[in-house]
């Protein structure tokens, strides 16, 4: 289940970033402190590289940024919520809805490399639980991170 990788301590509820690369910046370092031995550095490069090859705006309002990383032994997940939004940089984007927001929701994971099985599992856990309706509004109206890991958990196992 998507809720067992999912750690309090990796949830921001008030995001202060106003564009992706500061987003990158601050989640990963929600991800450097808790985790010992994940290379700050390495992170920020192999999510921009991600990003340059599709961006990861999966549906309006969240983005789901995901890379593999060597520094990574296990799925490490970080999810910041932004009532203010943040510039995603979405331009180009097909979708016209996609244009005109920006992101108030952002999973970001990252993967040890070679285990493609567990990095695609997950990433299906985290858009079927996207898709459930009401979940997206309930994690803007979060206040703390154990509520967005509650939310995370009741959604996905009443569904």
């Amino acid at each position: 289940m998507f809720c067992d990788y999912v750690k309090t301590e990796n949830i921001i509820v008030n995001l202060e970033s106003a564009d992706k690369d500061c987003l990158f910046a601050e989640m990963t370092e929600v991800l450097v402190r808790s985790t010992p031995g994940l290379d700050r550095d390495e992170v920020i490069s192999s999510l921009i590289s991600r990003e340059e090859q599709m961006n990861t705006c999966v549906m309006k309002g969240v983005a789901v940024t995901h890379a593999e990383c060597s520094s990574v032994s296990a799925p490490v997940i970080a999810i910041g919520i932004s009532s203010s939004g943040v510039d995603y940089d979405i331009d180009g984007v097909s979708s016209k809805d996609f244009n005109e927001s920006l992101i108030h929701v952002v999973f970001m994971m990252l993967f040890e490399k070679g285990n493609a099985e567990k990095h695609l599992r997950i990433l299906a856990d985290c858009a079927r639980v996207l898709n459930i309706p009401g979940f997206y509004k309930a994690l803007l109206g979060a206040k703390s991170a154990l509520d967005v890991f509650n939310l995370i958990r009741e959604y996905e196992t009443s569904y």
